[in-house]
Formats: C-alpha cells, sequence, structure tokens
C-alpha cells in the first residue's frame, strides 16, 4: 500500500483513528495511575510497618492544651440549655489529654512519638476536635443571646489554639467589623494563613473576599 492509499484510507476513517489513538492514550494513562497508586500503596505500609516498631518515647515536647477555664465566660448562673451544655462538655476534658494533630497522621505520631503512645496521641487528637467544635457552638449561641463580647472571647482562644473551624474565624470577622476593629480582622488573617489545615486557603480566600480593605499585614 503507497503512502496516497494509506492517506485515503485514513481520511475516510477519521473517527475510528482517533478513537483508536484516544483508547491507546487512556489505557496509558491508566496504567500509569495504576503504577502510581501501587508504588503509594507500597510506601505506604513501609512506613506502616516501620512506624509500628518505633518503641515509645517521651511526649515531653507535645503540646497538650489546658484549657483556661478562668480566662473564659464560665457563667455557672446561665440558664440557656445550649451554653450550659458547652461548658459542661469543656469541663469533661479538664483532666483529659488535648492536643492539635491536625494535617499529621497515625503513622507521623508513631514516628514520631512510638507505637505505644497512639492510643494517648488519638484520644487527645480526638479531644481536641471535641474542644474546638464546641467552642464554636458556644460562642455562637452567645452571639445569638446578644452577647458578642463574650463570643469574642471564646473565638478567640479557640484561634489562638489553632482551629480550622471555618464558622469560628467568619463569626469573630462580623464581631470584628461590627466594632470597627481592622487589627482583629487582619489577625483572623495571619492566622489562617498559618493553618496546618487543608482548610487554611478556603477561610483566607473567604476573608478577603468578605473584607477586601483589610491586608493581613
Amino acid at each position: 500500500m503507497n503512502i496516497n492509499s494509506l492517506a485515503s484510507g485514513i481520511s475516510r476513517f477519521p473517527i475510528f483513528f482517533t478513537f483508536v489513538i484516544l483508547s491507546v492514550i487512556f489505557m496509558l494513562n491508566i496504567r500509569r495511575s495504576n503504577r502510581r497508586i501501587r508504588k503509594n500503596k507500597e510506601e505506604f505500609w513501609a512506613r506502616e510497618i516501620r512506624a509500628n516498631s518505633i518503641r515509645r518515647k517521651p511526649l515531653d515536647n507535645v503540646d497538650f492544651i489546658a484549657v483556661p477555664f478562668d480566662e473564659l465566660p464560665m457563667d455557672e448562673d446561665s440558664t440557656d440549655d445550649v451554653i450550659r451544655e458547652c461548658m459542661g462538655d469543656l469541663l469533661s476534658l479538664k483532666d483529659e489529654p488535648i492536643a492539635n494533630f491536625t494535617g499529621i497522621t497515625n503513622t507521623d505520631l508513631k514516628l514520631e512519638y512510638g507505637a505505644p503512645n497512639i492510643t494517648t496521641l488519638s484520644k487527645a487528637d480526638t479531644n481536641y476536635t471535641l474542644l474546638v467544635r464546641t467552642l464554636q457552638k458556644w460562642a455562637q449561641r452567645l452571639h445569638e443571646t446578644g452577647n458578642d463580647e463574650d463570643a469574642l472571647k471564646v473565638l478567640e482562644y479557640a484561634i489562638k489554639i489553632r482551629s480550622d473551624v471555618s464558622s469560628s474565624f467568619y463569626l469573630a470577622a462580623a464581631i470584628y467589623r461590627a466594632k470597627d476593629d481592622k487589627k482583629g480582622i487582619a489577625w483572623l488573617k495571619r492566622s489562617a494563613e498559618t493553618l496546618n489545615s487543608i482548610m487554611s486557603r478556603p477561610i483566607l480566600n473567604k476573608l478577603n473576599e468578605l473584607y477586601p480593605d483589610v491586608p493581613a499585614y
């Protein structure tokens, strides 16, 4: 078959040849993707096996959180059910380990502190999640009942301990705006920017969208 004949055949069946080429490209991409997934799994299990062999290490450098109850608006006389529930949940964490490990995997924790410590560290991380969610719920209710000063105290504490609950940032920003406190909004932007969380960028983007006139620095 000469070149003219081949060209004539291709021109008569362009859809078929396009389909064949796309199919080949698709299969090559699938193979590459499968190799990548297989390699990632192998690397994960290699790290996990190594992590499980790490002996217990001291937890001296873990930044455990002690809730400063005397600095928060703990109102024992409150008759609001939501507020009382939040304060009760916080008090239940008083003697529990609390630590923020957002963005850090269990494998990383075992490699850093030893496999035998993973139960304590996982519990500390779970308690941290409960803490920041409770702080947001508490602040929201304080805001709803017209107590923005106390709500802001709760929100500022939550953000200082690196909460990535987006609602805490947005509510704090709204209260700062009502007080015409641009420094407060700028602080929120800086705090969001440095979060070790996938929520860092979305929170910062939203704050920039809502308050474009306030620079972070």
